[in-house]
């Protein structure tokens, strides 16, 4: 089946940590037989990725080229609202995007759209997949279900999209329920549930003795001995990295073999900085900035604990499920995460990490206290994690559903 997948967000380089998970799912469709063609927009930092099976197109929309400022995570602002710079390309993106996409399914006799984001890229979908006459499927990933409720034409656009798609995944139970009350409320949650599954994302299970502990602490910096707690995400308010700054006296107190390594980039990475000077952390809490995904890697290699203290921000958007806290139980960590959107799907309470409530620091540093002070019980939880990415979580799984979705909804 010739397929063609449509995203936002896709590595642009080989360790590129923008929507790395749009192209293992595609590299491992492509294993399954699927001819796999990725429409992306472009980026000047765009680099080929040699040995993938992938054939990748970039279309342009705005020049000189520098202008190119959507998608790659670089579209909102501290995922609460768009850039202003986003709002006034926008009209250029969907304009190109519909036109480079209606092109690729024409000339490469495309069978299925793959759309990743119900916005913009489902709509992007519906709208050729009507004037071609081809079925597309959708997955959510979290923020396009947020941006739909809060602006009057996205929630359109993303009705428009639910109503002609084939199929839509999502990670969590909450988008799933979101993009349902969009739809029509009770009525229209009558009519496309049951086109709605939910499907985790997956992983890699890193090779034996990859990101072993003592050399992905050399290759970062950190000290080979003591312990590390260790938290992976771009700096937005949806992460809840300032409540774990809020637990962090506590974890950190009375354990002086401990510190806190909170790894990644974004806009309130000098507002969370400050918050932990003010606390008086001092050098037992680092931030690494940005990190390649070699790097994200190497800092779960590194860590005792990881730790994805999500939450629903003050605007109402939250993560769906992720892959980092994948990532995490595919190198055998024990995981403390909030009890939140897609993260039960892949953290079972008490057999493959902790669960904890949202915005709840006390509740999160007692959680992460278990795991630091019970050697047994940090083992039985990194185990238990491994052992479900290697039978249901990994990338060939999630890939083998897809290739069930994709066969059905070309047979309609």
């Amino acid at each position: 089946m010739r397929v063609a997948v449509l995203a936002h967000s896709f590595p642009r380089f080989p360790g590129d940590t923008h929507g790395p998970f749009v192209q293992r799912l595609s590299e491992e469709l492509a294993r399954l037989g699927h001819e796999v063609e990725v429409l992306v927009p472009y980026d000047p930092e765009m680099r080929a990725h040699p040995g993938s099976p992938l054939v990748i197109h970039a279309f342009r929309y705005i020049w000189p080229d520098r202008l190119h400022r959507l998608g790659y995570s670089r579209t909102l602002h501290r995922d609460a609202g768009m850039k202003l710079a986003a709002w006034v390309e926008a009209p250029l993106y969907f304009a190109c995007a519909t036109r480079a996409l209606r092109r690729l399914v024409r000339t490469r006799r495309i069978d299925l759209v793959h759309a990743h984001w119900i916005l913009p890229n489902g709509f992007i979908a519906s709208r050729v997949a009507r004037a071609i006459g081809v079925p597309y499927v959708v997955t959510l990933h979290g923020s396009d279900v947020f941006m739909a409720e809060r602006t009057p034409l996205f929630g359109w656009m993303a009705r428009r999209a639910l109503a002609g798609a084939a199929h839509v995944t999502s990670c969590s139970a909450d988008l799933r329920d979101r993009l349902l009350a969009l739809g029509g409320g009770a009525a229209g949650a009558a009519s496309m549930r049951s086109k709605i599954s939910l499907l985790p994302n997956g992983t890699d299970l890193p090779a034996a003795g990859e990101h072993a502990p003592a050399a992905a602490r050399a290759r970062l910096g950190l000290p080979v001995d003591g312990r590390v707690v260790a938290a992976v995400g771009r700096m937005v308010d949806k992460k809840g990295f300032a409540y774990l700054l809020e637990a962090a006296p506590t974890i950190l107190g009375g354990r002086d073999d401990v510190r806190l390594v909170l790894g990644g980039g974004g806009d309130l990475l000098p507002a969370l900085s400050a918050q932990a000077a003010a606390l008086g952390l001092g050098d037992r809490v680092q931030f690494t900035g940005p990190l390649s995904h070699p790097q994200v890697l190497d800092l779960l290699g590194a860590a005792d604990v990881f730790v994805m203290p999500s939450v629903r921000d003050a605007h109402g958007n939250v993560d769906g499920l992720p892959v980092v806290v994948l990532e995490a139980m595919a190198a055998g960590r024990p995981v403390v995460a909030s009890d939140l959107a897609g993260m039960p799907l892949a953290v079972e309470h008490e057999r493959t990490g902790l669960l904890v409530p949202e915005k709840d620091p006390a509740a999160l540093a007692v959680a992460v206290g278990r795991v630091l002070d019970d050697s047994n019980l940090a083992h039985t939880l990194g185990e238990a994690g491994r052992r479900r990415v290697e039978t249901e979580l990994n990338w060939a799984a999630i890939a083998r559903v897809h290739d069930q979705i994709y066969q059905e909804a070309t047979r309609r």
